[in-house]
């Protein structure tokens, strides 16, 4: 009986999926379109100006689930069939400019932020939407209009760099592909970062959830050199000129490591297959930064690094919040009081039961108290009270994580289960 009802169900999962990839066929090339975009405003206002069209051969994202299942972050871009008005394609994504809104800079201070947004080339002509969310979740259409892929003043992708394979696990076309690029190496440092590459792509692939799908992950890194050695200081009056010119104390935060030149960074990163970037950034001065399907960055040279890079890849791949809550930050207000946080790690009790709810014992208290580390329920999944950058009304998934403490290859199950959702996902 059991083999009876699994061949059909195989089939019928089969055929949808087959379904989506003919219509991945139907409405799209096998190439990538990258929409630059300046993203402009304050808390009160925001609007999008258009830039450019960059274009590529090759779609190395998903074709099995074309519409975005996850929806984690604070940008949305959709692209609907002009003919039928039909949603072909989704896509969430976060980017700073969401969390310089909420600093108090943010509150009076215009800023022009570089962000893209990348689909597959439609054949025909489509209409692109994209929306910004709030911190309450409210939505702002900032682009909707029709475009004529014909008509569309294309420029031509990459810089042609030197891609080097670090780990092989399956094609780039069913495997979550992660992409190094370095900044801050100079040509004087090439066995510097001929060794960083390999190092962090080893970090990854020993931490737990990337060991166990092996299989379903690529990770390559572009070579490409600096000018200059180091990254820009602010605080320490230190500017250099490197290949992507990332910074310290982005959003007035000193270790937050960001790269304002996005364009520039898929510039050189168009030359590999890629569904997340990761920069290297030649420094030991402590930083870093992820921000969910956007990037993120990691110093190369101090205590922490495998650490961080894991923390990081996080954000950027899983969507995840900061669970810790007694660093200093910049941002403000981040977690509104009465809203449900779109991170799948974090809870503010709204709507508790769409977050990890069937994880939780019968019997354990909600909220969780707190234990010590030889305390027999140290590893229990519960609700405890701290997280977010906040220590009240924010709870968290567990008392040990790497999403709070920094401890490398320490997900809690609530996370470990999120990054394997988003690797199969990749993987279909």
């Amino acid at each position: 009986m059991k083999r009876t009802l699994i061949i059909p169900l195989l089939a019928l999962l089969c055929a949808q999926v087959s379904a989506k990839t003919d219509d991945f066929r139907h409405y799209f090339e096998d190439k990538t379109l990258r929409i630059n975009y300046l993203h402009i405003g304050n808390k009160n206002q925001e609007s999008i100006e258009l830039c450019g069209f960059v274009v590529r051969n090759g779609w190395y994202g998903t074709r099995a689930e074309l519409a975005d299942p996850f929806q984690y972050g604070d940008m949305l871009v959709e692209v609907f069939s002009n003919l039928s008005g039909r949603l072909i394609y989704s896509r969430s994504y976060s980017c700073l400019f969401s969390e310089y809104r909420t600093t108090e800079r943010g509150e009076t201070e215009i800023a022009k932020m570089e962000e893209c947004a990348v689909i597959p080339m439609p054949r025909h002509d489509f209409r692109v939407r994209i929306s910004s969310f709030d911190r309450r979740r409210t939505p702002t259409v900032l682009v909707d209009t029709v475009l004529v892929p014909g008509n569309l003043p294309l420029k031509n992708a990459g810089k042609n760099y030197k891609v080097k394979t670090l780990h092989r696990g399956g094609s780039p076309k069913r495997s979550l592909d992660i992409l190094i690029v370095p900044d801050g190496y100079s040509k004087n440092d090439r066995k510097l970062l001929e060794y960083d590459v390999k190092r962090f792509a080893s970090y990854i692939m020993k931490c737990s959830p990337y060991k166990e799908f092996r299989k379903n992950v690529n990770i390559r890194a572009v070579i490409g050199y600096s000018e200059d050695s180091g990254i820009t200081q602010p605080q320490n009056n230190i500017h250099v000129n490197t290949l992507l010119n990332c910074t310290y104390n982005a959003i007035d935060l000193d270790r937050y490591l960001m790269c304002p030149g996005v364009w520039n960074l898929h510039d050189v990163a168009d030359d590999a297959p890629y569904d997340a970037i990761i920069i290297i950034c030649n420094s030991d001065k402590y930083g870093g930064g992820g921000i969910y399907n956007f990037y993120c960055t990691v110093y190369n040279r101090g205590e922490y690094p495998d650490y961080v890079i894991v923390h990081e890849m996080g954000h950027l791949i899983g969507g995840l919040a900061d669970e810790y809550y007694t660093s200093d930050v910049s941002v403000q207000d981040f977690y509104p009081e009465g809203v449900e946080p779109t991170e799948p790690n974090i809870t503010t009790l709204v709507d508790f039961e769409s977050k990890w709810s069937g994880k939780v014992s019968q019997g354990t208290p909600v909220p969780t108290p707190s234990v010590g580390k030889d305390h027999p329920d140290f590893d229990r999944i519960g609700v405890y009270e701290g997280g977010g950058y906040v220590a009240k009304g924010v709870f968290r998934p567990s008392l040990h994580c790497t999403m709070n403490g920094a401890v490398y290859d320490d997900f809690c199950p609530v996370c470990r289960e999120t990054l394997e959702k988003i690797i199969r996902y990749y993987s279909k």
